[in-house]
């Protein structure tokens, strides 16, 4: 079988499947929700990428509360944005 090839976007290696995106740098990432879209950031890069919606289901599981904190901690942050 032909294995994907990685991709990198700005400091983010996006891997071979959904739940492969990692740091560049090496540094620790963190998957979160804002609605249905599920995002990936790096808290040392300050930066943050889209990787999808509703591919997993644990956003029906929050609400708008914890979506506003998880958008709160982003802020000032640099969106890395897919070509």
């Amino acid at each position: 079988m032909k294995q994907a090839a990685k991709k990198i976007w700005g400091n983010f290696d996006l891997g071979t499947f959904f739940g492969d995106v990692k740091c560049v740098h090496g540094h620790e990432t963190r998957l979160f929700n804002i609605g249905r879209g599920h995002y990936v950031a790096c808290d040392k890069c300050r930066s943050y990428i889209f990787v999808g919606s509703n591919l997993m289901s644990c956003w029906r599981q929050e609400n708008e509360d914890i979506w506003q904190k998880n958008f709160d901690s982003i802020k000032g942050y640099k969106e890395v944005k897919w070509e």
